[in-house]
């Protein structure tokens, strides 16, 4: 499902893709984001029905409590000024496909890292407590 950027440029989301949000467009929105600006997240699934995705968030300073790798376990680069960041392995983040960025040079994760991912959020997701 194509969407179409604040300069006009379309794209497809597609799974693996590493692209831009601002924590404040995630569903639930989280507390005190203010305006933080662009952060890379790793695109989880493919745009429901109504264009929302799954992402990872990758952040240097995530909040207190989240679960979170180094992003170079899952040969992500690390920055050579900020140095190592870390991705979300905990309960994926909600966001509208319309709120994404894509990366200049587009970037993706392959296939094994992105399986990789995937199964150490599904396993951290199979150890929290069920809140019914």
């Amino acid at each position: 499902m194509p969407s179409v950027s604040s300069s006009e440029h379309i794209f497809f989301v597609k799974e693996g893709d590493i692209m831009k949000a601002k924590p404040k467009h995630f569903i639930p929105r989280p507390d005190s984001v203010g305006s933080v600006g662009q952060h890379p997240v790793i695109v989880l699934s493919r745009p429901d029905a109504q264009g929302y995705v799954l992402v990872a968030p990758m952040s240097h300073n995530h909040p207190e409590g989240t679960p979170t790798r180094s992003a170079s376990r899952f040969g992500l680069p690390v920055d050579p000024l900020k140095g190592e960041s870390r991705v979300n392995v905990g309960q994926p983040k909600v966001v509208h496909q319309e709120n994404l960025r894509p990366n200049k040079p587009h970037t993706a994760m392959t296939y094994n890292n992105f399986a990789a991912l995937k199964a150490e959020i599904f396993k951290n997701l199979q150890h929290q407590p069920r809140t019914y």
